[in-house]
């Protein structure tokens, strides 16, 4: 007589990620204030144009950076959000000069940019556009992976 064991798992609750500040336009910022319930709609425009400033203009990568904004609402941003920036994780040049940049979006995604120079003209940029690729192109890392997503700003 056999027996079979049921190895298979429950699905873990689907958990979701902090929405990334950094990659929203000022109507998509001012919608997740609301949405989150960071501040009340009729002062979320005038939130949104501010935080977007420190994240635009200033650079910051931490809601207690941005010193004219509220403690609490600080603490209210870096609970329901992230600002969350590419990270270059390998830079690599080629005797004819052609540039390859990787860059880690999020952990296990990667990307990469690549910089073909042309004598006499500009040269070329290839910047990745999705999370893996259909092309397969040997030379770029992002072609050696299985199309995931488009990127997202």
């Amino acid at each position: 007589m056999s027996h079979s064991l049921d190895l298979s798992r429950a699905s873990a609750p689907a958990v979701s990620a902090p929405v990334n500040l950094s990659g929203l336009t000022r109507a998509g910022l001012r919608q997740a204030l609301i949405d989150a319930n960071v501040c009340p709609p009729e002062k979320a425009k005038m939130r949104a144009s501010q935080i977007w400033g420190w994240i635009h203009h200033y650079g910051v990568t931490d809601f207690a950076a941005m010193s004219n904004v509220a403690k609490d609402m600080q603490a209210k941003l870096a609970e329901a959000f992230t600002l969350a920036r590419p990270e270059i994780v390998e830079r690599q040049v080629s005797k004819d000069g052609t540039r390859k940049w990787l860059i880690r979006t999020a952990p296990g995604i990667e990307i990469e940019t690549v910089y073909i120079p042309d004598v006499g003209r500009a040269g070329a940029l290839c910047v990745s556009s999705q999370v893996g690729c259909t092309l397969n192109c040997t030379f770029c890392h992002t072609g050696t992976q299985k199309l995931v997503r488009n990127l997202t700003a």
